[in-house]
């Protein structure tokens, strides 16, 4: 769900009462990598590339991660993270105080925050911000599971404090970086929040303020060169562009044309580009690494960032795919290695977790119990559930609540991905062969995400990646995440793993926060609700040598290309 503003994890520091093993808070001492960021001369335009046009331009009604990735330099959070360490240090925020019992979290704002109107930012838009998201009628679903058992409590304009029921290991976290403040002003004679004038107009209180919105055409941002956040040590020598500019280019080849061209500079890569194109047809007008003398290079970043992943998930609610044998079988019916080779050209690997297949929350041993592509056992097993082909017409059936039910079905991808395209096809092959009738349709990225909150598909190809160490399961698994268009699109519920995301929702020990999750992943991966396919460790990005420079070009925990630390080549 964040970018930079990564979730608080193991190697944050931990206040003076509070055990190695607690619950994450923050540390005096973060933000180092950025204090030692080199002063720079700002100025210039940095164009990046956006895959479609935003929904809305407000934190509080943003799911999608190309909204997310514009507003993150509209609207600051009440803390950020260290991405070199994962520590936490203040921004909105002044300073966060936790009780012993890790239930009451007392901020104070900065005395000199102010929105871009130059206005004080207070607890009143505070609180408006907490009482919106959490608000049945706002289209928050996404944010709400993270918040509930949430009290809010002003205490004057700029303290307030978080009492929660059951303190976790990521309180804080959601509370730092998933809770950004709107301005309460803006909002104040607006019955319906969800079409509001200011949804696409923001009043931010970060570096950047909105310029100009064309649709399909670019986002434009400017730099506010007085603004209070260059005051705070961290963010001195961040944020250096004059303006950013935001290209919207769903189609990822003319992405890739446009930044060959130099229309774009930064641009993170697919493993189909950077497989066919950066080590394939344009290997020699790439550099490897910014000390090239080519116009660009690229690299694929191996961070510790836990791994965006592949998954095609199946609608619970269809008559077909409410057996576990049938989507157990459906697993054994997917060739990985051929998706790994054909469509990731080698830059992916299998996963087997919903949570990252090679952190703490994955069990050591859960890779023993990976689905395999075994088409014989798959065929059998979907025999043993009861499939077969009836009528001799090649497409299996069986009889589901008294009516004969053939095993056909639509998956839904977006269209600006060809990858998933690819693997929709390969999948549809494998399916022929064994009886199953698979038909695709493209629809452009908005469309689909309608789809989804209106539970309109049979089955879908998307993904999921941005977590955090501290993965939080309620929002994706949980079986109340169905309801008012939540997470939990393809309706999955099994009471043994609710129970478990409950438990994991009020446990502050890391540790035993990982055990659970490696429980709750074992569980959900054994349902296959989704069919899990590829995951991606880092990221791939390409960037425009003579125009960029950086101290560091990716760090530890960074899983996207960091470009509010770039600056430009004098």
């Amino acid at each position: 769900m964040n970018n930079y503003y990564l979730a608080i994890a193991l190697s944050i520091a931990f206040l003076q009462t509070q055990s190695a093993q607690a619950i994450p808070a923050y540390s005096k001492s973060a933000g180092e990598s950025f204090r030692s960021l080199p002063e720079v001369k700002k100025g210039g335009t940095l164009y990046l590339r956006n895959l479609g046009n935003p929904k809305v331009l407000i934190p509080t009604l943003s799911e999608d991660v190309e909204t997310t990735n514009v507003l993150h330099n509209i609207f600051v959070p009440l803390m950020m993270t260290d991405p070199e360490t994962n520590e936490a240090f203040p921004v909105l925020a002044e300073k966060l105080d936790i009780s012993k019992d890790h239930k009451v979290l007392t901020y104070t704002l900065r005395k000199d925050a102010v929105w871009e109107d130059g206005t004080p930012i207070t607890t009143e838009d505070v609180e408006f911000s907490f009482q919106t998201m959490m608000n049945p009628k706002v289209e928050a679903a996404f944010l709400r599971p993270y918040f509930d058992g949430h009290h809010f409590e002003k205490i004057d304009s700029r303290t307030f404090r978080f009492t929660v029921d059951k303190p976790n290991v990521n309180t804080v976290d959601m509370t730092n970086s998933d809770f950004l403040i709107i301005q309460k002003k803006q909002f104040a004679n607006d019955s319906d929040f969800n079409r509001a004038k200011g949804v696409m107009q923001p009043v931010g209180n970060g570096p950047y303020r909105l310029k100009s919105f064309s649709r399909d055409q670019k986002i434009e941002l400017e730099r506010k060169k007085d603004w209070w956040g260059f005051k705070i040590p961290e963010l001195k020598n961040v944020f250096n562009f004059d303006t950013l500019v935001f290209r919207i280019v769903p189609d990822t080849t003319l992405a890739y044309e446009k930044f060959m061209k130099g229309e774009v500079d930064v641009i993170e890569m697919n493993a189909e580009m950077f497989g066919t194109r950066v080590h394939g047809s344009d290997k020699d007008k790439f550099g490897s690494d910014e000390k090239t003398d080519k116009a660009v290079w690229a690299k694929h970043m191996m961070t510790k960032a836990p791994a965006q992943w592949t998954y095609m998930g199946w609608n619970l609610k269809r008559p077909v795919f409410q057996s576990k044998k049938t989507r157990q079988a459906l697993a054994m019916l997917i060739n990985y290695s051929e998706i790994i080779d054909k469509v990731y050209h080698g830059e992916a690997v299998p996963c087997f977790s919903p949570f990252g297949s090679f952190t703490p929350n994955t069990a050591p041993d859960q890779k023993k119990h990976a689905f395999k592509f075994e088409p014989t056992r798959a065929i059998a097993l979907l025999k043993e559930d009861g499939w077969s082909d009836v009528d001799h017409d090649g497409v299996l059936a069986k009889m589901i609540d008294g009516k004969k039910t053939k095993f056909a079905f639509t998956v839904r991808f977006n269209s600006e991905n060809p990858m998933r395209a690819k693997i929709a096809q390969i999948a549809k092959e494998q399916f022929k062969k064994a009886g199953i009738n698979m038909s695709i349709q493209a629809l452009e990225f908005n469309t689909l995400i309608t789809a989804m909150d209106e539970r309109d598909f049979d089955a879908i190809i998307m993904g999921w990646g941005k977590g955090s160490l501290n993965q939080d399961s309620k929002q994706i698994w949980h079986s109340k995440s169905y309801e008012n268009k939540g997470s939990n699109a393809i309706g999955y519920s099994n009471p043994d793993a609710d129970k478990l995301i409950d438990e994991a929702s009020s446990e502050v020990d890391v540790q035993k926060h990982f055990k659970i999750n490696q429980k709750i992943g074992a569980i959900i991966y054994d349902d296959q609700p989704y069919a899990f396919i590829v995951e991606i460790p880092g990221y791939m990005a390409g960037f425009q040598t003579r125009k960029l420079k950086a101290k560091k070009w990716a760090m530890k925990y960074d899983d996207e290309p960091a470009h509010w630390i770039y600056s430009q080549r004098e």
